[in-house]
């Protein structure tokens, strides 16, 4: 069953019938793009300004009906096609302070800066990447890429919501896209594609992942174009973003300047932005006990630590990528004395992409119930089988060394499925998701139900700290 069912359960089906001629295709988007304006108002886009609301999701597979969100971004999004440039200005809440912040992202050509409020600096490729992707999934450049396309291969129509669409293939750039044009019209309903995001802090972990964009909520405009108002993204099967247009302007005149980027910004940006967000040295990595069975690695990214049980190590998340899980191993092979025993992916959240590298390393990698379906995804997307990974059977006792640990799950309000690792013998207690001050009284309340003598606790931020 492709994504398209899996999104939107029993509303799809497929046609009977076989494959639509390539030229019929053409033809549909060439209607759809007279529904949005017509060819020529399209193609004289140049400049645009939207004015626009994200919803960001936390990623989550859990079976509820509201996943949380992470924040609501206002931005202006302004754009020049003929520079290849990207001004996108946003302003983030702040519910503590009852105030707002205010960052100021520039691509141009192949350079990224920001300003923070401090000034401008280099700021990384991944924001090329984003622009790139960004401006190839605009619903009038991707109908024009349609039938620009050399050549277009079609496949069975399929129904969404009970509205027959055609499904075209065509390729922009190096990625191969699969859109859903309305037989009604030949408007656009979704685009699909496969894709890493290599350079993306946040995306890195899931590989090579399946992206969606849902088009929707169609809206005239003054110079007579018409676009959708609403952009849903999903990756990797789970929503990813919301973006909703509140306003358009088009072919407006910008400030002169709108994209500066100076020659110093553009050398200090090769010099320093050009890596993906996650290749960051683990220079902050120390013990932090007097035994030194205790090594936190203190840098984003990275796995939270490691501890040292019965003279063998126990490493503590995997990392973002697999260089963050690489370095830690590299680190603590040069720094410490014996062999690491297992790996343990605990948190019920993203990142743990290295997860994927953890076999190569004949690395054993324990999986707690409530991160299970983020390491399934992140072994998929790095093409590796998931019993690479060992679901964790709870409650378990774990001997490492000359030694053992407790293992026992725990349920809290924002983690299901989280665990509690609990290692008597350093009177310390590893809980990773919890994160905030309920969360702790929570898992306090249960150790001293269990009646564990703690000393010592932790979570994915800190590793050791007084109970």
């Amino acid at each position: 069953m492709n994504s398209v069912l899996i999104a939107i359960a029993t509303c799809c089906q497929l046609f009977s019938g076989g494959d639509v001629p390539s030229e019929d295709v053409r033809q549909l988007a060439r209607r759809g793009i007279e529904a949005m304006g017509g060819e020529t108002a399209l193609r004289g886009i140049e400049r645009v300004r939207f004015d626009m609301v994200t919803q960001w999701h936390i990623t989550s597979f859990a079976d509820t009906p509201f996943p949380a969100t992470i924040s609501y971004e206002l931005h202006t999004d302004v754009r020049d096609y003929t520079l290849n440039a990207w001004r996108n200005t946003r302003r983030f809440p702040m519910p503590m302070r009852s105030d707002w912040r205010t960052i100021t992202d520039v691509v141009r050509g192949s350079v990224a800066i920001r300003d923070a409020g401090g000034g401008w600096a280099p700021l990384s490729i991944a924001y090329v990447d984003e622009r790139d992707e960004l401006f190839a999934l605009t619903p009038d450049r991707l109908m024009l890429a349609v039938i620009d396309a050399a050549e277009l291969r079609s496949g069975p129509d399929t129904t969404i919501a009970g509205v027959p669409h055609a499904r075209v293939q065509f390729d922009v750039g190096r990625l191969e896209m699969t859109a859903f044009l309305r037989r009604a019209d030949g408007l656009p309903r979704l685009v699909r594609f496969r894709a890493a995001a290599p350079n993306d802090f946040g995306l890195v972990p899931w590989g090579e992942m399946e992206v969606e964009v849902w088009y929707s909520q169609w809206s005239p405009f003054p110079n007579k174009v018409t676009l959708p108002t609403q952009w849903d993204v999903r990756r990797f099967g789970a929503t990813y973003k919301r973006m909703t247009v509140l306003g358009a302007q088009f072919n407006g005149t910008f400030a002169a300047d709108s994209f500066p980027v100076a020659p110093e910004l553009r050398d200090a940006y090769d010099r320093t932005a050009t890596r993906p967000m996650h290749d960051l040295p683990l220079d902050s990595a120390r013990t932090i006990s007097d035994d030194a069975d205790f090594v936190e690695f203190r840098t984003f990214g990275a796995p939270t630590g490691a501890v040292r049980v019965g003279g063998r190590w126990i490493l503590l998340e995997t990392g973002q990528a697999a260089l963050s899980l690489e370095r830690a191993l590299e680190w603590l092979g040069t720094h410490t004395d014996g062999g690491i025993d297992y790996a343990i992916a605990g948190a019920v959240a993203g990142g743990n992409g290295g997860a994927a590298a953890a076999a190569a390393h004949n690395l054993p990698l324990l999986v707690g119930p409530g991160a299970q379906p983020f390491i399934d995804r992140v072994l998929d997307g790095a093409n590796r089988p998931r019993s690479d990974a060992r679901s964790l059977q709870l409650p378990a006792t774990l001997r490492v060394g000359t030694d053992s640990v407790r293992i026992e799950r725990v349920d809290l309000p924002g983690a299901t499925g989280s665990i509690l690792l609990w290692v008597p013998s350093k009177r310390w207690l590893w809980a990773p998701d919890a994160m905030t001050p309920l969360d702790l009284r929570l898992v306090r309340a249960y150790a001293a139900q269990r009646g564990w003598n703690v000393s010592w606790l932790g979570n994915r931020r800190v590793l050791r700290m007084p109970n």
